[in-house]
């Protein structure tokens, strides 16, 4: 495999494990695909991300480091893969969190306010809306007066516009959040 990563139009589930294998063991390879995500979305940035979704965990702290730049993306990319692949690596990693909302990171918020709004979005794909719903309730979970807002606005999702995946995660939050 070449050193920068791949240009095809088509690429299948074997090369990304590659691809995934390559980042891993080489620390430059992965910054190349963190690199192409983040110019934007074409199909190599799609497939880089894709990649980077089949990291080991272990390779978690690797993603974290690109934490706001994996932000921006996702809340910014017209391309509707990126988007989800971006929100898939963001919901793999810790969120440092502390007691007090005034001093979380710029990022954070973003994030916050971006799931909160696409996953009431019914034109939004389903996985989109399901990996909003997860992170929502993962950036709330510290905080009493976000817990409660998600809970309401889950509540306000009309569960005939859900698919199967999205109205199980919906569920399964909601029954955390009143537990």
């Amino acid at each position: 495999m070449a050193s920068n990563p791949p240009i095809m139009a088509t690429i299948h589930i074997d090369d990304v494990k590659a691809m995934a294998r390559k980042a891993y063991d080489d620390p430059a390879t992965m910054e190349r695909y963190f690199a192409s995500v983040f110019d934007g979305g074409s199909s190599d940035a799609v497939h880089c991300a894709w990649a980077l979704t089949h990291l080991p965990s272990d390779a978690n702290s690797s993603i974290a480091a690109h934490r706001d730049s994996l932000v921006a993306c996702a809340t910014s990319t017209s391309n509707v893969s990126l988007r989800r692949l971006s929100l898939a690596l963001l919901n793999r990693i810790e969120w440092p969190l502390n007691d007090n909302l005034d001093n979380v990171p710029e990022s954070y918020i973003t994030l916050l306010d971006f799931c909160l709004l696409h996953m009431m979005m019914v034109d939004e794909p389903y996985g989109v809306r399901a990996l909003c719903i997860k992170l929502a309730f993962t950036l709330c979970s510290p905080y009493p007066e976000l817990r409660e807002e998600l809970r309401q606005s889950l509540l306000l999702i009309e569960p005939s516009n859900l698919g199967a995946g999205v109205k199980h995660t919906r569920n399964k939050v909601l029954k955390a959040l009143n537990s």
